[in-house]
């Protein structure tokens, strides 16, 4: 891969049950993620999705490219711009600089209507052995 390439995209599904399971393995049960009476109110479309489910999404988009067996994700910012309701959203990014053993992503998740909802910078380091 070289600088300026994009990475594939990766169209995931995220659904209502999808949430109750991360609201479980995360223990983040505010009704924000589950009650779409309350968000409707609130003048939201529906339930908001967690924010590390949908970057765990975008890191998946990322290692398909940057292996876990030869890359290790070193560090990451995010920024969400808006909320991500459930539904498909399409992950992807572009490589915009390597750097020796380095490589950083620039990477973003859309959603339904193809508004950039979260935008990402992910470094990758290279694997040097060990356990």
């Amino acid at each position: 891969m070289r600088v300026g390439d994009n990475l594939p995209e990766l169209l995931v599904e995220i659904t209502h049950r999808d949430l109750i399971r991360y609201a479980g393995a995360a223990n983040d049960y505010l009704p924000q993620h589950w009650d779409r009476d309350m968000m409707r109110g609130d003048g939201f479309a529906d339930v908001v999705v967690h924010g590390w489910l949908g970057c765990a999404h975008l890191c998946r988009a990322a290692t398909a490219v940057f292996a876990p067996d030869r890359w290790v994700l070193d560090r990451y910012a995010v920024r969400y711009r808006r909320p991500l309701h459930p539904g498909p959203v399409v992950c992807g990014g572009r490589l915009v600089a390597c750097d020796g053993e380095t490589r950083e992503v620039s990477g973003w998740i859309r959603d339904a209507g193809g508004a950039t909802v979260t935008t990402a910078s992910m470094w990758f380091a290279a694997r040097t052995g060990g356990c």
